[in-house]
């Protein structure tokens, strides 16, 4: 079949934690289809390379020998579109550097679901154009609406639903072990830091601590350097005091082994469950708990609206940017999450208990949220903004 300017390309095999790649890239397929692109799947290893069109990837490849020759050919009717769902830190900046070598960044676009901390990639890719779009879900996360009532929703397995991984203490241990110890109290500091301050992202908090201490901050290696044990370590604390906070309830605790020693008593450990499969996790849950990434302070992930569109009642730590997609004006018939302050685990309990207390109003709040979630945020409605993206200006 021959292609068009305006095919997507579309690759779809990828090696990542619990699936979660690969299937986004399914979903991605699907939903340029729906709205009737020339959407195609794309094998790199197999398939003749593309030469003209929108590459659509995701995150970044571990070469750039695996990715089309055309999109580094001046001239190239081939342009390239990026997303990744990550903080910048997690961008290998060496790949960046080698395409920005081979051919500039100019046939680039690179899409972020997290704004965050995004005025490092200026200073440190100058060449780099990007923007950032919301998260998005597929339609077939969505739960049937119409059976979304008083019995169905009492008759749930469990009263709170968590997914998400956490590293094991080991593995913690063993990686500050491994470094300088000046290094690991600095490291300590920022994580206790950001533990304290909810609201304190990982750059700030490496200024404060670092910046205090007589250490020039600012430079990208450093600080991605100790952005990967900070963010485990401040991870494993928060969502562990959490978890335990709700022991009394029947909540089940779904994602990666190091959960089992530490689920208790009413606490159950309920597998690993894979991306694909979090909408239906959450919906055996009257309570989705749908804590962010804790490497982005403001930003969320797809993992609330895939709470909301497994028709969970959804608590969710405040985050500025959920107040703003899903409570208040973005939701004129009422909130569609309780937010509760992650810098006390004990508020996370109270939240639960609070909407546990009253079944109705939290029936009808995860009804909202499926609504809401229908209506603004699945895969279908990013489309057209991704694909635009290489048609106008971003940031310059």
């Amino acid at each position: 079949m021959q292609s068009s300017p305006n095919t997507i390309w579309i690759p779809n095999a990828y090696q990542s934690q619990f699936g979660l790649l690969g299937a986004m890239a399914n979903e991605l397929l699907e939903a340029f289809t729906i709205k009737g692109y020339d959407a195609r799947p794309h094998d790199l290893l197999n398939d003749p390379s593309p030469t003209q069109g929108v590459f659509l990837f995701m995150n970044t490849p571990q070469s750039l020998d695996q990715l089309p020759l055309a999109l580094f050919s001046p001239g190239s009717n081939l342009k390239a579109v990026q997303l990744h769902v990550d903080h910048p830190f997690a961008l290998p900046a060496e790949i960046l550097d080698q395409w920005n070598q081979r051919s500039t960044l100019s046939n680039l676009r690179l899409l972020l679901p997290c704004v965050d901390d995004t005025h490092l990639l200026r200073p440190r890719f100058p060449g780099l154009m990007h923007s950032c779009i919301p998260h998005g879900i597929p339609r077939s996360s969505l739960c049937n609406i119409d059976t979304l009532n008083t019995q169905e929703y009492d008759s749930r397995e469990f009263d709170v639903v968590f997914t998400g991984s956490v590293r094991s203490q080991r593995e913690i241990d063993t990686i500050l072990s491994q470094a300088n110890p000046h290094v690991v109290t600095m490291i300590t500091n920022i994580a206790h830091l950001m533990i304290k301050e909810p609201w304190l992202g990982y750059v700030a908090a490496v200024d404060l601590v670092m910046g205090s201490q007589g250490v020039i901050t600012g430079n990208w290696e450093t600080q991605r350097s100790f952005w990967g044990i900070v963010i485990a370590i401040v991870n494993r604390h928060r969502r562990m005091e959490t978890v335990k906070s709700m022991q009394g309830l029947k909540v089940g605790v779904f994602g990666s082994p190091a959960w089992e020693d530490q689920c208790t008593g009413t606490i159950k450990y309920a597998g690993e469950v894979s991306y694909a499969q979090c909408a239906s996790a959450f919906a055996r849950g009257r309570i989705a708990l749908a804590w962010g990434p804790t490497q982005f302070v403001h930003s969320y992930s797809e993992r609330i609206m895939q709470a909301m569109a497994g028709g969970a009642c959804v608590v969710a730590d405040d985050r500025l940017l959920v107040r703003r997609d899903f409570n208040g004006s973005a939701s004129p018939a009422g909130d569609t999450t309780k937010l509760f302050d992650w810098g006390d685990p004990n508020a996370a309990r109270s939240a639960a208990d609070t909407q546990l207390a009253d079944p109705q109003a939290s029936l009808a709040m995860a009804k909202r949220g499926r609504e809401l979630v229908e209506a603004r945020c699945l895969w279908e409605h990013r489309v057209d903004a991704m694909v635009d993206v290489q048609k106008s200006p971003v940031t310059q």
